[in-house]
This record gives C-alpha cells, sequence and structure tokens, in this order.
C-alpha cells in the first residue's frame, strides 16, 4: 500500500525535526526545503524519506547542526568553501546561492564545497541557479557503486551530473542524471520485491552482466565507457577541485561511521547568459528548442518529453494529491513525528492519507 502525505505537513515534519537538533531557522528552512522539493519531483531514493537517516547523521555526529560554512579561498568568480560537516543539503544550498551571486558579479560563478555530507539530488541545486535566471551545472562525489567499464569492482558513485537553464515563464530545462544504467536504490527495491533485473544494467563479482539482484556487486556504466568518462569527470570536479577523497575512499551514506563527516565534494557552477544575450532572447530560444523536441513524431503509444518533463508533471501531481510513503517509510516519520509532538500530522484520517493498492 502507498499512503499520500501532504507536502506541507511533511515540510512541517522535517523543519521541526532540524530546528529541534540545533540547526538554524534558515538552515532547517533550506533542508526540509531540499528534501519536500526532491519527493515533489518524483526522486523518491533522495527525498523525504531519507529524513530519518540525515536525522541520525545528526545526533550521531557525522553531520554539523551548526557549521561554519566558510570560503577558505575566493577569487573574483571562484570560490572554495569549507562545508564544515554540514548536512549535504545546507552545504549545497549555500553554494548554489552564492554561485548565483558570484555569476551576476563576474559572470560566471564556481563554487567548490569540501567538508560536505551527502546532498541529495543533484537537480534541487540546479533548479536553484536557474530559477534565477542563470545557467547551471552540479555534480558531487558519492561512495563507490559503479565498476569502470570492463572491469569487475566498483571504482566510482553513480556521480550525478545536473545541467538546469531558465526558459520562458519560468519553466526550466533541468537535467538530472546518473552516470550509470541503474541507481542502487532501484537495485534494492528489485530485490525487495523479487524481480529480475533488465539485463545489463548490474554486474556480478566477476564484472558479468546479471539479472538476479541478489548476485549485484557493482552497476554498470551508462553508455559502456562513455559513462566511465563522465564519472571521471565528476569526480575530477567534486573531488580534486576540493582536495576530497575519490568515490572508492568514501563510506557508504547508510554504513558506519556515523561520528564524523564523509568529506563529500560538490561542484557547482553558474553562468549568467546576459554576458551572451539578452534573457528574454536566451530563455525565449530555451523554450523553443524544448516545444520542438517535444513536437518531433513519436513512435506509436509514445511520448516524446525533454529533460525535467516528468519531474514537472510529479510536481503537479504531488502538490495536489500528495507525497507516497509506503508503510515502513510511514512508520519511521510517525514515529519521529510522536516525538516531536506532532501528533496531528499522521493522525488527521483518511483525508489527509489516501491509500491506493
Amino acid at each position: 500500500m502507498t499512503n499520500l502525505i501532504q507536502a506541507e505537513l511533511l515540510h512541517q515534519l522535517c523543519d521541526t525535526a532540524a530546528r529541534q537538533r540545533g540547526l538554524s531557522e534558515q538552515h532547517a528552512a533550506w533542508f526540509a526545503q531540499g528534501l519536500i522539493r526532491t519527493s515533489l519531483m518524483g526522486i523518491d531514493t533522495h527525498g523525504v524519506r531519507l529524513l530519518p537517516l540525515y536525522l541520525r547523521e545528526l545526533d550521531e555526529g557525522r553531520s554539523n547542526p551548526r557549521p561554519n560554512l566558510q570560503a577558505v579561498r575566493q577569487f573574483h568568480g571562484t570560490a572554495l568553501i569549507d562545508a564544515d560537516a554540514a548536512l549535504g543539503v545546507v552545504a549545497g544550498t549555500h553554494a548554489a546561492q552564492l554561485a548565483g551571486d558570484l555569476a551576476r558579479t563576474h559572470g560566471v560563478g564556481v563554487v567548490a564545497v569540501a567538508n560536505s555530507n551527502h546532498f541529495g539530488a543533484a537537480s534541487v541545486y540546479g533548479e536553484q541557479i536557474a530559477s534565477q535566471g542563470l545557467v547551471g551545472l552540479v555534480t558531487t562525489s558519492a561512495a563507490a557503486r559503479m565498476a569502470p567499464f570492463n572491469a569487475k569492482r566498483a571504482m566510482f558513485g553513480t556521480n550525478p551530473i545536473c545541467f538546469a537553464a531558465p526558459a520562458r515563464g519560468g519553466d526550466l530545462y533541468l537535467l538530472d542524471m546518473a552516470t550509470s544504467q541503474i541507481s542502487y536504490s532501484q537495485v534494492k527495491h528489485f530485490r525487495r520485491n523479487g524481480l529480475a533485473l533488465p539485463a545489463g544494467w548490474a554486474l556480478d563479482g566477476d564484472g558479468q552482466p546479471v539479472t538476479d539482484p541478489a548476485r549485484v556487486e557493482s552497476l554498470a556504466t551508462l553508455g559502456g565507457y562513455k559513462g566511465q568518462g563522465l564519472a571521471m569527470m565528476v569526480q575530477i570536479l567534486s573531488c580534486l577541485l576540493t582536495s576530497m577523497p575519490f568515490d572508492h575512499q568514501l563510506p557508504h551514506l547508510d554504513a558506519e561511521p556515523y561520528d564524523r563527516g564523509r568529506q563529500i565534494g560538490h561542484c557547482l557552477i553558474a553562468i549568467d547568459p546576459e554576458r551572451f544575450t539578452s534573457l528574454d532572447e536566451f530563455t525565449a530560444g530555451v523554450s523553443a528548442l524544448m516545444q520542438t523536441i517535444r513536437e518531433t513524431p513519436a513512435v506509436d503509444g509514445e511520448l516524446v518529453q525533454v529533460a525535467g518533463d516528468p519531474q514537472k508533471a510529479s510536481i503537479a501531481r504531488r502538490t495536489q494529491h500528495g507525497i507516497p510513503l509506503n508503510d515502513d517509510e510511514l512508520r519511521g516519520l510517525s514515529a519521529e513525528a510522536q516525538r516531536l509532538g506532532l501528533t496531528h500530522i499522521f493522525s488527521r484520517g483518511e483525508a489527509l492519507h489516501k491509500e491506493l493498492a
């Protein structure tokens, strides 16, 4: 069963839980907004269902509730930020805002972030940059799940790349992609439900394709050597510019130790299109390109979309009907709500908890 919970109630839970653990009002608001926005987009693996894990990071010391987010180096349009083991969502939002400020002053803003933690979906920060009328590029390091092309051992995270650009009327082009064929969370989903994986998405311990999720040792790269190349690009931007460990040197998000920061690195780039053309002409061009692609003749029974279209549809649907949680997720969030005295969030009856078969 899937339970649909209104986004504003889950936002209240995230915000209150963060402030109760010592986050400032501003940082708690960033944290709640990041998680809820991710869930509204339909990126459930990185949204509100991660709240218990992020709270554990705060409770046990991995994430610092009162970080000193400071510029270690700053020159013209570049900045290196020490996140001081902040929650990754806090560090990422701070960096997106700073990149935007630098871009408006210098034409381009490049912010590298060191000593951070898992920041969730890269699209959250790409959207924040593009919503300022800027072009955004966002990358982050991640613990190893993906094997190099023709290799047996995982050496890369799924290493997301987000590219975002503003379009007409507040619309956005929003690409958020992994460099692997599938995320590890999807492997877990297939495993829990006893389903076979599509061929070529994952590998066994010998580096051979495997469809049994119980035998998965690593993920396959997207497009063979091309996915490996993109994953290395992400590490160069996210690890080497920040002097942070490579992916294969990082502990996993859901693994010990929880009493120290994971030393995740991010890179956020913002470009001001008005340094090249008028913003109106640029956004009109982005909108025209997206619409031209959407209108390309589709194969029977299919729909041609551009990056960001599924997320926009999800936002509209889930804003109206609620964010889906399975029973285990609902129990975990309900326990936190009970602890905080927010029993109203999950106790207003079926009007707020619509169940779907």
